[in-house]
């Protein structure tokens, strides 16, 4: 784990939105840093200045995403697949085409996008996912939860480490080691 962002990366982004029924909601996106600076752009389903939940994509250029007020996590997933074959598969994602909505899901929403968006990079062989998007969720929202209190000053991993932690099949979680902290531990 680092506090900066590095070169040549690609990161899940988690920021945090609001608590349902007691659960911590987020608002997922994609940032790519291809500099040597923290800086980068920023991909993500947005309904910023329209209607809740109409979403449509939003690329915007972003110095410091750690340092974002609501920033929880920014959790590397693969190198860099270069900003324009970013932008190709971002934009193939059928968002708001309830014809293309995955199985299992009831709604598009940019969790499910970015999902998508993974999904499309690993199918073209641009990145290398070392699991499902499935699974890939739950360690993000493990994650998030496990750091909900560095919100505005969030926690950046620079590895893949942050996805080694066990997830038993009700969805419980133990870590293997105490850096993950968290309350989800198997009784």
């Amino acid at each position: 784990m680092s506090s900066k962002i590095s070169k040549n990366c690609l990161y899940i982004t988690l920021q945090y939105l609001n608590q349902v029924n007691g659960q911590n909601k987020y608002h997922w996106g994609l940032f790519i840093c291809e500099t040597s600076n923290s800086s980068g752009v920023l991909l993500h389903a947005s309904d910023n200045g329209r209607r809740n939940m109409d979403l449509r994509l939003e690329e915007r250029q972003n110095a410091e995403p750690a340092r974002s007020s609501t920033m929880v996590v920014v959790l590397k997933i693969a190198d860099s697949p270069g900003i324009d074959i970013l932008r190709q598969c971002a934009a193939s994602v059928h968002l708001m085409d309830p014809r293309y909505l995955p199985q299992g899901e009831n709604e598009w929403t940019c969790r499910v996008w970015v999902k998508e968006v993974l999904n499309s990079l690993h199918k073209y062989r641009y990145i290398e996912l070392p699991m499902d998007v499935d699974s890939i969720e739950q360690h993000c929202q493990y994650m998030a939860d496990s750091n909900i209190w560095y919100t505005g000053s969030a926690k950046v991993f620079n590895d893949l480490n942050w996805m080694t932690t066990s997830i038993s099949s009700t969805g419980t979680y133990s870590a293997p080691s105490a850096s993950y902290g968290g309350s989800y531990y198997e009784s």
